[in-house]
């Protein structure tokens, strides 16, 4: 349960200085979680508060010197986090999740998550993140069938892990894709993964004997991926299905 004790404010730094109540409480945010500089990063957020169901929280990010990446008065925002970071959750739902855009190399924490409410003051236990600056991995392709006919149907996926779920990686292929299903998955400890499924249909013909997916992702960085493509060569019986379909629409469009 919350303890609350009377205090004066100049023993917490990112507060007004004039007595308030301080409670503490138990927040859940993941010590650490990476991040691709220049894109963004969403710091998963929550907390529980026994005693009461409380509302219209102040919600504060604050830094390891006492100022803040957020607030919910953005006037009070550190410089350098001004137009960079937002709130994703709803605190009335004991949401406190958090984006920071255009992550910097020198955005590494840690930030801890703090509340306030009038003169009520609110501390979190397990409330702090430090963020990894590091690439994500490349995409990851699903295997090919070897030796595919002409004309079949082929089915692919390509995935991709991040931590910005609010602007997912696109995902593009070299090759031409007659239905696509994009899918997002959280998978736990601030990571997403972005899955593009196609299905596409070899001729033959290809320029290239190889399929490439591309992410790309929130602030321009890209990567892939190359498969080899192993396909039969035409028979003459499907150059001439593929004639004779010419033919046949050509013969259509002419009546």
């Amino acid at each position: 349960r919350g303890r609350r004790t009377e205090l004066h404010l100049y023993h917490l730094p990112f507060l007004p200085e004039r007595e308030s109540t301080y409670f503490q409480y138990v927040a859940d945010v993941i010590p650490k979680i990476t991040a691709l500089p220049r894109s963004c990063v969403v710091i998963p957020c929550s907390f529980k508060m026994e005693e009461e169901y409380i509302t219209r929280l102040r919600v504060l990010w604050v830094t390891k010197k006492g100022g803040f990446m957020f607030h919910t008065d953005p006037v009070d925002v550190l410089d350098n986090f001004k137009g960079r970071t937002r709130l994703l959750g709803n605190p009335d739902e004991q949401d406190c999740t958090v984006e920071m855009d255009n992550v910097q190399t020198h955005d590494n924490g840690p930030f801890c998550f703090r509340a306030e409410r009038e003169n009520e003051r609110y501390s979190f236990n397990n409330s702090c993140v430090f963020i990894i600056m590091r690439a994500p991995n490349g995409p990851v392709m699903s295997s090919l069938p070897e030796d595919i006919e002409p004309g079949t149907r082929v089915a692919v996926k390509c995935s991709v892990n991040h931590t910005c779920s609010s602007h997912p990686p696109q995902i593009t292929w070299s090759v031409p894709t007659a239905r696509e299903t994009i899918s997002h998955s959280h998978m736990g400890g601030g990571v997403w993964e972005t899955v593009s499924a196609v299905i596409f249909i070899p001729t033959g013909y290809e320029e290239k004997d190889e399929i490439v997916c591309t992410a790309k992702f929130w602030g321009g960085k890209t990567q892939e991926n190359t498969a080899f493509l192993s396909i039969r060569t035409p028979s003459l019986v499907f150059i001439l299905i593929c004639v004779l379909a010419g033919v046949f629409i050509c013969k259509r469009r002419h009546r």
